[in-house]
C-alpha cells in the first residue's frame, strides 16, 4: 500500500505546481490581450483589498483593448489607480462608466522577453514537481527502512515515480509549446 500513497504525494504536488504555472502564465501577454492580465490586480475599495474581478467585469473589446466595467461607478478612481500602480504597460482611459485599456502591439523584443519569462516559470514548475517526486521517494525509503516494503517493491515504486514525472514533464511541455505559439502569433 506504500506505492499508492507515494503516488498520491506526487500527484498532489504535481497538481499544485500545474495550477501555479497556469495562473502565472495566464497573465503573460500574447498577441491577443486577455482579461487575466489585470483581473487579479488588487484594488482598495470599501475599506478592503479586492481583486478587480471582484468589483468589476473585465472583457475584450477587440484583440488589443480591454474594457473594465465596475459594478459601482464610485470605484472607478480606485480601479484606475490600481491599474496604474500595477504597471501593466498601459494607461487606463475613463470613458463614462467604464475604463478602457488599449494595449500596443507586441514588438519582437517584447515577445522574446515574454517567452524567456514563460520558460523561467516552466523551470520553476519542473523544480516544484521534482520536489514532489523527492518527497514521495523519501516516503518510500522510510517504508523500506521500517520493513513495510521489500527492496524490489521500493525499486518498482521508484521506477513508477520516474514514469509519473516523465508524463508530467511531457504534459508541461505541451502547455509551454502551446503558450509559446500563442505569444509568437501576431
Amino acid at each position: 500500500m506504500s506505492i499508492p500513497k507515494a503516488e498520491t504525494i506526487f500527484k498532489e504536488s504535481q497538481d499544485e505546481a500545474f495550477n501555479w504555472f497556469q495562473s502565472e502564465i495566464a497573465g503573460l501577454r500574447s498577441g491577443r490581450v486577455k482579461p487575466a492580465i489585470i483581473e487579479d490586480i488588487s484594488v482598495e475599495v470599501y475599506g478592503a483589498r479586492n481583486p478587480i474581478k471582484a468589483v468589476a467585469s473585465v472583457s475584450n473589446m477587440d484583440a488589443r483593448t480591454l474594457v473594465v466595467s465596475p459594478w459601482d461607478k464610485s470605484t472607478i478612481p480606485a480601479i484606475e489607480k490600481a491599474i496604474i500602480e500595477a504597471n501593466v504597460g498601459v494607461m487606463p482611459t475613463i470613458d463614462g462608466a467604464v475604463l478602457r485599456l488599449s494595449f500596443q502591439s507586441l514588438t519582437e523584443e517584447v515577445r522574446l522577453q515574454t517567452i524567456k519569462t514563460l520558460h523561467a516559470k516552466a523551470e520553476e514548475t519542473r523544480i516544484r514537481m521534482r520536489k514532489g517526486r523527492d518527497e514521495a521517494l523519501k516516503f518510500l525509503k522510510q517504508e523500506k527502512e521500517a520493513g513495510r516494503m521489500s527492496e524490489d517493491d521500493f525499486y518498482g515504486g521508484k521506477k513508477y515515480l520516474d514514469e509519473l514525472i516523465g508524463k508530467a514533464q511531457d504534459e508541461l511541455q505541451k502547455t509551454i509549446d502551446s503558450k509559446e505559439q500563442e505569444i509568437k502569433t501576431i
